[in-house]
């Protein structure tokens, strides 16, 4: 996942987003899905918690 680069996406091609910005005293998130689940959703960014963990841990 190293070769990803940011880009824009519009709501025609996107079933969910998450975007995460710096903030005062942290961060600030957005998120949304769209004809996806938010349980399926969640499923998806719990596996890609555990690509970047296993990443990290190399």
């Amino acid at each position: 996942m190293s070769d990803t680069t940011m880009v824009a996406i519009d709501d025609t091609d996107a079933l969910a987003f998450v975007i995460v910005r710096p903030a005062e005293g942290g961060v600030s998130i957005e998120a949304a899905a769209k004809g996806l689940s938010k349980e399926d959703a969640a499923r998806i960014l719990r596996h890609v918690a555990s690509l970047w963990e296993a990443e990290a841990s190399q």
